[in-house]
């Protein structure tokens, strides 16, 4: 088991402030149209919602991005039905919020990170069982996270590293109950498309 903490840390600490949520910069994409379609499940909906995302890229080096969600459920679920990106994480209108401010520094990192490999965090947490793994054809860098001061929830996310995709391909988080984990929200690209100029 190797802990890789040196320039990895540093390079993140500098970055924290500045790196969003997103984690490719629109300049990343390319000229056209990158559709990504993620699929989203609560423990409290019935049913997945869907989530799509599209970046445009214009010839003159202008963007436009455009996000559409929907949602089936009852009112009470769908009460406070909506998503909010922000500096570190995803506040998700059905009730959970997913932060990734302990992972932030490895967005910008995620081309060095070696599967089977194990990563210090600042605050003491450790991004472990990492591998690589493809998502709707998107060769990822996937690991699993448990804050050291929150030991009952772990999380496992994925950070895209084939193509340019604005917000994590998968992000999973789970819950310690009666001695097993208890997925409560899962947030999965499921299909990504770019059609050029």
């Amino acid at each position: 088991m190797k802990m890789k903490l040196g320039a990895l840390v540093l390079v993140g600490m500098t970055t924290l402030g500045t790196c969003a949520f997103s984690q490719a910069k629109l300049e990343a994409f390319p000229v056209g149209t990158t559709t990504m379609v993620f699929t989203v499940t609560t423990e409290d909906l019935s049913a997945p919602q869907t989530l799509e995302l599209q970046v445009v890229v214009h010839p003159n080096s202008t963007y436009t991005v455009r996000m559409r969600a929907e949602a089936t459920g009852t009112g009470d679920q769908l009460s406070g039905f909506g998503f909010l990106f922000g500096a570190a994480g995803l506040a998700y209108g059905g009730g959970e919020d997913v932060s990734l401010s302990a992972l932030q520094v490895l967005v910008d990192q995620r081309s060095r990170l070696q599967e089977g490999d194990e990563y210090l965090l600042p605050g003491g947490g450790t991004f472990t069982d990492v591998a690589l793994v493809d998502i709707a054809g998107v060769r990822c860098v996937e690991g699993s996270y448990v804050d050291p001061k929150n030991r009952d929830t772990r999380m496992t996310v994925a950070f895209g590293i084939s193509k340019p995709v604005y917000t994590v391909p998968r992000v999973r988080v789970e819950r310690l109950r009666g001695g097993t984990w208890q997925t409560v929200f899962l947030m999965e690209l499921v299909a990504y498309t770019f059609v050029g100029p």
